[in-house]
C-alpha cells in the first residue's frame, strides 16, 4: 500500500514540475512570419513571409479575394521586394492560381539575400485601381 502511494506521489510531483515548466522563448528555426493584409479597391490581398535565411530564396503565400472584379494581375510584373536599403527586386517566379477568377493563391519567389537587412516590404502595384500596397517584415 505505501509503494502505491509513493508511485503515485511521484507521479503527481513530475505532473505538476512539467506543468510549470517555463516555455521556450524564441521561435524554432524556420517559424513563420505574421500575416499582413491589405484591402481596397474591392480587392483584400494578404501576404506571409514564410522564412528568412541569407543564401535561400524569399518566398511568400500571397492570396487575393474579391467579389467584384476578375483578378488578372500578373504578380510577377506588378509586385517587387523592397529592402531597407531601398534596392528594389523583381520577382523569379510565381507558383499559383492563373489569372481569372474572384479568388488567387499561391507562392511568390525571390531571389537569396546575401545580407540579411533590417526589413523586407512586398509592394503590389495597381491591383485593382490601388496604387501601391506594402506589406512589411521586420527580420531583426
Amino acid at each position: 500500500m505505501m509503494l502505491k502511494i509513493s508511485a503515485l506521489a511521484l507521479a503527481l510531483f513530475i505532473l505538476v514540475a512539467c506543468g510549470n515548466a517555463p516555455s521556450p522563448i524564441s521561435a524554432p528555426s524556420g517559424a513563420r512570419f505574421a500575416p499582413v493584409s491589405n484591402s481596397g479597391g474591392s480587392v483584400t490581398v494578404d501576404a506571409q513571409l514564410l522564412d528568412f535565411q541569407i543564401n535561400q530564396p524569399l518566398v511568400f503565400d500571397v492570396t487575393m479575394n474579391t467579389h467584384s472584379v476578375e483578378l488578372v494581375d500578373d504578380l510577377t510584373r506588378s509586385a517587387i521586394l523592397r529592402d531597407d536599403a531601398g534596392k528594389e527586386y523583381a520577382p523569379i517566379a510565381w507558383e499559383g492560381a492563373g489569372p481569372g477568377g474572384h479568388h488567387r493563391e499561391g507562392k511568390l519567389k525571390f531571389a537569396a539575400f546575401k545580407t540579411k537587412p533590417k526589413f523586407v516590404e512586398l509592394v503590389v502595384k495597381n491591383l485593382a485601381q490601388v496604387s501601391e500596397r506594402a506589406f512589411r517584415w521586420e527580420l531583426k
